[in-house]
């Protein structure tokens, strides 16, 4: 069953207000609580000092810009169509009739 045009426009916005509402409660949570606002502070710390290392920062470079270029092709092939070209081949050996 297809689904309804503008559901299928509007996917991301189930994602997008959970994350929020994720995002809300930790910040909720690091203004009433210092042991939270610490714990995060520490954590993203650790993240920023994980995420910065040579290795990583050029694999996650790659790997984000790669999804990024296919996210960008996905749409454009939506928009313009995959661009599938069929082609006429002649066949180029004579039949058995054409040679007597």
């Amino acid at each position: 069953m297809p689904t309804p045009a503008a559901e299928s426009r509007r996917w991301w916005l189930g994602p997008l207000l959970w994350s929020l509402a994720i995002l809300g409660g930790i910040v909720i949570a690091c203004r009433v609580n210092e042991t939270a606002r610490e714990v995060v502070m520490e954590g993203i710390g650790y993240l920023f000092a994980f995420f910065t290392t040579p290795f990583i920062l050029e694999a996650s470079l790659f790997i984000g810009g790669l999804g990024l270029v296919m996210i960008i092709n996905g749409l454009r092939m939506e928009r313009e169509g995959d661009g599938w070209v069929e082609m006429e081949v002649k066949d180029e050996k004579p039949t058995s009739d054409e040679t007597r």
